[in-house]
């Protein structure tokens, strides 16, 4: 039956709070919520007053705003174990960042978006916003285009109708039809270079992790300055960072049925 025959607003709507939270903003007011969610003052409070006595959300008494509860946190590091594919790439992950020196992302598709399930930190001692549970958009980030390029094409026209491709700095490709290219030139060459797309100043290098079934499951990025992750016009790090891929997909393949 159609998800729409199931649907429960109150769920919705909380879910529409919940996801109004980021890094950049970590705790909000009922009425930055209210904004946010485009919901009324009073629903909201009463939304959030459920959410805070099931553990979803938690109150800062002096502030008397709202940030997301622990008890998320211990949902999403049990969806992530039974995943597993946290588990069987950050031994690669660590080995790379050694290597490169950079920072390592792990990032699955999610809700449209890009979602980092993994991160570890280079020697060279870039700090970037990334964390676990940060995103990345799917038409402008170096992961988020490596998801979008296995994809079939109407899932991506369907995925851009519904973004509408925003452009966040100079150089964002922001219309379908050269999207579709870029897409094409990935799948062409195994991986995708953000330069400066989603971020000015930051290079990601990503390369596609499958599941046992061939599909693609994740992205594999390093990031950083360009020009350190582009060394030797990518030659360096780029059959580095797709070998790595490549290596968490033969773990993921080992995994107990």
């Amino acid at each position: 039956m159609p998800a729409s025959t199931y649907a429960v607003q109150s769920l919705e709507r909380a879910a529409s709070l919940l996801r109004s939270f980021s890094a950049a903003e970590p705790e909000l007011s009922i009425g930055e919520l209210a904004r946010r969610s485009r919901l009324p003052r009073s629903t909201v409070h009463r939304l959030v007053v459920n959410l805070v006595r099931l553990g979803f959300l938690a109150r800062d008494s002096r502030s008397e705003r709202y940030r997301l509860g622990l008890l998320l946190a211990e949902l999403g590091t049990i969806a992530l174990s039974r995943m597993g594919l946290r588990e069987k790439a950050m031994p690669i992950m660590e080995r790379l960042a050694e290597e490169t020196g950079e920072v390592v992302c792990l990032a699955v598709l999610e809700r449209n978006r890009s979602v980092y399930v993994a991160v570890v930190e280079g020697r060279h001692g870039l700090r970037l916003r990334a964390t676990v549970g940060s995103v990345a958009p799917l038409h402008a980030s170096a992961t988020g285009t490596v998801l979008l390029a296995y994809m079939p094409e109407a899932e991506v026209r369907g995925i851009a109708a519904e973004t509408g491709l925003p452009k966040l700095t100079a150089i964002t490709i922001s219309h379908i039809e050269p999207l579709l290219e870029r897409l094409a030139e990935i799948r062409g060459r195994g991986f995708s270079i953000d330069v400066g797309e989603s971020e000015e100043g930051l290079t990601g290098l990503a390369a596609p992790v499958r599941s046992p079934t061939g599909a693609v499951e994740a992205a594999l990025v390093i990031a950083g300055p360009g020009a350190r992750v582009l060394a030797d016009n990518a030659r360096r790090w780029a059959p580095v960072v797709v070998a790595a891929a490549n290596e968490v997909s033969a773990a993921l393949a080992e995994r107990t049925p």
